[in-house]
């Protein structure tokens, strides 16, 4: 059957040519079989089959066109083998026809067409801005935005892969309403300038989306803060060194640029731009005063500019002074005081009764005794009679003593 195609193929072609007013009509088989194979995340191969042999009298090649699913709006191309590769985010549209050629004639196929959905019972825009960071050489982070209508209960697996190698996510990201908004996985080696795929699975009872994404690590890496910042205080001001940051697209010194922040007192002070070079000078400064400094880094543009800034640098204190020797002995006499009114308020009552107890009442005998009318009166001498005593001395007569 084929050969016998083929040779009507050649004979309306060769007659076309010699006679191009005729309307000798040949009708060219469709492509058959059209299907697709995912060889890895995102990435499927489209293939069909001609249903024609090859001859060397006229020559076979196909037109191809691919568009959004429910969209037949699509770019067509043209393709000289029955398959081809694509990345595909979402389900799709597409269509092929099979052209045969001889010189300068031509004739064409009818199209296949066929939709090929990566989503059931939902719509194809499940999962809305997606984005990823890829930071520590081998840590990705992606998250995302549900559609309204995926239930808080859908389940999530989540794939990445790099060249033929697939690892799962490790740890899901949950928002304040425990839904699943994003993905930490950690690769276990480092990544590779190469595209990395990522495909999402949200499935329900009678649902499911299956989305893929891709991104290039150029573009979403996340620089490590500079580090072994050194501060040398010269006569012109500050001289600043730090070690340039690992990149797994470029370590040329020519590829970073920095950003310096001095700030003084926690308050802003000044920010410089710092390209290719990881020293800068600071004259601007004043050596009685406090300062911290943080430096961040980012690729330029002139080599692949990622879309992220590092985290800042730890703080460095500049000039930083001794504290006040006072400050202890206050903080530590506000908290004496404030446990103290503390106790107080909750203990007060029992805390006065025993520093200040009551003076006691007078006991029942005590009260009768002083209740009595006939107390005793205050002495009075002039209300007394006043005695005089008469003392005699008598003296005895010598003589007496003779007889």
């Amino acid at each position: 059957m084929p050969s016998s195609i083929a040779l009507i193929i050649f004979f309306h072609l060769v007659y076309s040519e010699a006679a191009p007013d005729s309307e000798q009509i040949v009708e060219i088989p469709q492509p058959t079989d059209f299907n697709i194979t995912e060889i890895r995340i995102g990435v499927f191969n489209f293939t069909w089959k001609s249903n024609l042999s090859y001859n060397k009298d006229y020559a076979v090649h196909y037109k191809v066109c691919i568009g959004d699913l429910g969209n037949e709006d699509c770019k067509e191309e043209e393709r000289d083998v029955a398959h081809f590769r694509r990345f595909i985010s979402r389900g799709v549209f597409a269509k092929v026809k099979t052209i045969v050629s001889s010189g300068n004639r031509k004739a064409e196929s009818n199209w296949t067409i066929r939709n090929f959905p990566l989503s059931k019972g939902i719509t194809e825009q499940a999962l809305q801005n997606v984005s990823c960071i890829l930071y520590n050489f081998d840590h990705i982070n992606c998250t995302w935005e549900t559609a309204k209508e995926v239930p808080d209960d859908a389940q999530y697996s989540v794939y990445f892969g790099q060249r033929n190698r697939v690892f799962p996510c490790h740890q899901f990201i949950r928002n304040d309403q425990r839904k699943i908004t994003g993905c930490h996985s950690k690769k276990g080696t480092a990544f590779l300038d190469k595209r990395v795929h990522i495909l999402i699975n949200v499935s329900g009872v009678d649902f499911y989306s299956a989305p893929r994404f891709r991104f290039n690590p150029y573009k979403i890496e996340k620089l490590n803060p500079p580090e072994n910042i050194t501060i040398a205080k010269k006569p012109d001001g500050l001289h600043i060194e730090w070690d340039q940051p690992y990149s797994l697209i470029t370590n040329q010194k020519t590829c970073f640029i920095y950003e310096v922040n001095l700030s003084e007192n926690e308050r802003f002070f000044e920010t410089l731009e710092i390209k290719k070079d990881s020293t800068c000078s600071i004259t601007t400064f004043d050596t009685t005063t406090s300062y911290s400094l943080q430096i961040r880094a980012k690729r330029s543009s002139a080599c692949r500019e990622n879309l992220f800034w590092s985290d800042w640098s730890k703080i460095i204190t500049i000039n930083d002074r001794p504290p006040d020797p006072t400050v202890p002995l206050v903080v530590i006499a506000v908290v004496v005081s404030a446990l103290f009114l503390i106790l107080l308020k909750w203990k007060g009552p029992k805390v006065l009764l025993k520093l200040f107890p009551p003076i006691p009442s007078p006991t029942n005998k005590m009260k009768q005794w002083l209740e009595k009318e006939d107390i005793i009166q205050p002495y009075n001498p002039r209300e007394h009679p006043t005695y005089i005593e008469n003392i005699i001395k008598i003296e005895e007569n010598e003589e007496s003593d003779t007889l």
